[in-house]
């Protein structure tokens, strides 16, 4: 959330204004405050004005829809700050559903955003359908197919994760070709990961090992240690189901050894982790282990749905 780049009144300026305000003017200058406390930290209090900013312009039936899309936005980027992340993902979705009827400009960026914050949040059904508006709305020019492309890959994960491999593989496919065409040799690698882990879905092991492979080469020669267990998983499984227990052991027991020792270690990945674990030391005849980690599964799962 920002204020316009070209206005260069001050927060101080803007607050000896509002008195004498009213209409579309008020509401203006509530958002500009807005914006002004956003990028000072005070988030409640430009959630507040934010919000008055809405007010006003709907208790007046504005016409100027995109004022109403800045405000809501506003709103929405400040939910987020504070912690209510939820009620900001909802409120984005109302202004995209505003720039969509009204046919306003921006609203590739919206969309995406929507995206992004609906699949950090594992939200992957609205991601899904976001991230494919967005992917389908950005320009041309060299940073907004380098977005669309992330749309893409982000697309088929989303897809990945609701159960529609074939779906994902044919969007990082794209996004892959995309991210070549721009010679982004990181984002192919994260590409090639998520191809990899499409592959095992498919039972395509081959691909899905070569795939994995290329990407956890990259992530070693860059140093991207936390990066890299992002190929190491779909390789141990792809070991695994080649018969190559060992190998897949010792790449599996690395991904859970980088997982928890990271700055902040996600328990539903490294759960993630210990379900092909468990497949392995079960493979290796090692059942007492197996069971350990189903034990361990059941109370985490337990403790969750207290």
């Amino acid at each position: 959330m920002a204020h316009d780049d070209d206005d260069h009144i001050t927060e101080e300026d803007l607050w000896d204004l509002l008195p004498g305000s009213a209409g579309n003017d008020r509401a203006d200058i509530l958002y500009k405050i807005s914006a002004h406390l956003y990028t000072r930290n005070k988030y409640s209090e430009a959630l507040a004005c934010a919000q008055e900013s809405v007010e006003i312009l709907e208790r007046i039936d504005t016409k100027d829809r995109e004022a109403l899309g800045r405000a809501r936005s506003g709103v929405a980027h400040n939910l987020k700050a504070i912690g209510q992340n939820q009620e900001a993902l909802t409120e984005l979705m109302v202004v995209s559903d505003l720039y969509h009827r009204e046919s306003l400009p921006d609203v590739a960026e919206i969309d995406c955003m929507i995206g992004r914050w609906a699949y950090d949040a594992k939200d992957f059904n609205t991601a899904a359908k976001y991230l494919s508006y967005s992917s389908s709305e950005a320009g041309d020019g060299v940073g907004d197919r380098h977005i669309a492309a992330q749309d893409r890959f982000y697309l088929g994960r989303s897809l990945l994760s609701i159960g529609n491999p074939a779906e994902a593989l044919i969007e990082m496919t794209e996004a892959r070709a995309a991210f070549k065409d721009l010679k982004s040799v990181f984002d192919l690698a994260i590409v090639d990961a998520g191809l990899a882990e499409s592959f095992i879905a498919l039972s395509r092991i081959p691909e899905a090992h070569r795939h994995a492979q290329r990407a956890l080469d990259v992530f070693t020669t860059l140093g991207k240690r936390l990066h890299s267990t992002l190929a190491i998983l779909p390789l141990a499984q792809a070991l695994f189901h080649e018969g190559e227990l060992d190998e897949a052991l010792r790449n599996i027991n690395e991904a859970i050894e980088i997982e928890q020792t990271s700055d902040e270690p996600d328990i539903e990945e490294i759960v993630r982790y210990e379900v092909i674990l468990r497949d392995i030391v079960s493979a290796l005849g090692d059942n007492d282990l197996a069971a350990e980690i189903t034990r361990r599964h059941e109370s985490i799962r337990e403790i969750s749905e207290l």
